[in-house]
């Protein structure tokens, strides 16, 4: 289904992304589905649950609990896994955020976030999609935007549908929804969402950026999974 991004409306959009799903049965043997239970993720989820494909044997699901999730967050994937009947694997960091901040001091987050990221994303995401050929994401080009619709990092701003890596395809089927979107959609389909985004919340990731409202450091230390660059031995 080919349609014109920007005039195109949400029940256009999602054909297309399940679209794109289909095409991903096709083209990919192994793909894997991460998860981080925010609402692009949960909407992905759910178009996973509409396609053709049975999700609980045509593709790997994968979770980072880096340690540092909201109680809502954990609440909000045992609620879901027992909604589509999955059961996410489970991929954990090497170190702590304990354990970094003993070692390089206070707010290691926002003195070095590069560190802190990999550390606790990075490292154990490139571990739980290396072996797979496609990985299946939440991105969207929205989310490389400010409030004033100008790029704020450049990586997600530029985003297809199918993005080549080196050791890895990104698959995003969602990548030209808006945010309101998303939500439409969760109210379409009455899909569970983390009770935070109604406090305020933009990003429901790391406690502590998301705390400090410092959410882009999380965000941007994605861009390097699936390139080879990432050394997964601590």
């Amino acid at each position: 289904m080919s349609v014109e991004i920007e005039s195109a409306t949400l029940e256009e959009k999602i054909e297309q992304s399940l679209d794109v799903l289909e095409e991903t049965w096709d083209r990919f043997d192994d793909p894997i589905f991460t998860c981080s239970f925010g609402k692009d993720s949960n909407t992905v989820l759910d178009l996973l649950d509409r396609s053709t494909a049975d999700i609980t044997t045509q593709t790997a699901l994968g979770f980072c609990d880096h340690g540092n999730h909201f109680e809502d967050t954990l609440r909000l994937k045992e609620e879901l896994e027992d909604r589509y009947g999955v059961t996410f694997d489970t991929y954990r960091p090497e170190s702590s955020y304990e354990e970094l901040v003993e070692e390089h001091g206070p707010r290691v987050n926002q003195r070095k976030p590069d560190l802190c990221c990999e550390t606790l994303k990075s490292k154990p995401i490139e571990r739980m999609v290396d072996g797979h050929d496609g990985w299946i994401t939440g991105y969207r080009i929205a989310e490389g935007q400010d409030d004033e619709g100008e790029a704020s990092y450049d990586w997600r701003s530029n985003l297809d549908f199918f993005e080549e890596k080196e050791e890895i395809t990104h698959i995003n089927p969602i990548v030209h929804w808006t945010d309101d979107d998303v939500w439409e959609y969760h109210d379409r389909r009455d899909l569970p969402y983390n009770e935070m985004y109604d406090e305020g919340f933009d990003c429901t990731g790391c406690k502590q950026c998301t705390l400090d409202g410092e959410v882009i450091f999380a965000v941007d230390s994605m861009e390097d999974v699936g390139e080879g660059e990432i050394d997964t031995d601590d």
